[in-house]
């Protein structure tokens, strides 16, 4: 008996727990098939037999499944937490691209303000001609901060005010910042140059 014939052969038999004429119909069936089968009624006795006694490992079965579910569960739940993860790195990693964009922009734009407010200075020629006879610088910021050295790290000299007039020994660069260094109350102290308009 192959596997398409088991099967006829329980679909049949499953009819005979149906209401009193479908029953019937099937008892006939089932011995109509069986004989067609070449089987015995101790064969069909024997397969329903085996069916019962396989039942019984019904439960083992069933906890075996019921582990795998919870298993399956649990393999769910991590996946989802996983997937949880996965898009706050890629969240991060977006975040740190755009904020390094947004970084080099700033240097870029710096870059060129820096350029252009040095293309549109004096030449170096010019400015140092003039210096030789003390060129006079003009705040034009409200206030504008005096170091010792030409550094924004160093002490601090003093304060100027918007208004204010000081001689300009010479410029120079640090940082790619240009600095002016100046007399200021009988004392040397470097001041941004852009802070200043030379006169």
């Amino acid at each position: 008996m192959n596997e398409d014939e088991a099967e006829r052969l329980a679909n049949r038999m499953a009819l005979l727990a149906s209401d009193s004429g479908e029953a019937e119909a099937a008892g006939r069936a089932v011995g109509q098939l069986a004989v067609r089968l070449g089987l015995t009624g101790g064969d069909l006795r024997d397969i329903v037999m085996r069916g019962a006694a396989q039942g019984t490992d019904n439960r083992a079965l069933e906890d075996a499944y019921r582990a795998m579910r919870r298993e399956r569960d649990k393999l769910l739940l991590e996946a989802a937490r996983l997937r949880q993860a996965l898009t706050r790195a890629r969240a991060a990693a977006q975040l740190g691209k755009l904020l390094g964009a947004i970084g080099l922009v700033a240097v870029i734009a710096g870059g060129v303000y820096v350029w252009l407010g040095s293309s549109q200075a004096p030449s170096g020629a010019a400015v140092a001609g003039d210096m030789a006879s003390g060129v006079v610088g003009l705040v034009h910021v409200d206030a504008a901060l005096v170091y010792a050295r030409a550094d924004r790290n160093a002490a601090l000299v003093t304060t100027l005010h918007g208004g204010d007039r000081v001689i300009v020994r010479r410029l120079i660069w640090n940082r790619l910042v240009q600095w002016a260094e100046i007399e200021v109350g009988g004392q040397v102290g470097y001041v941004p140059a852009a802070d200043l308009h030379l006169m």
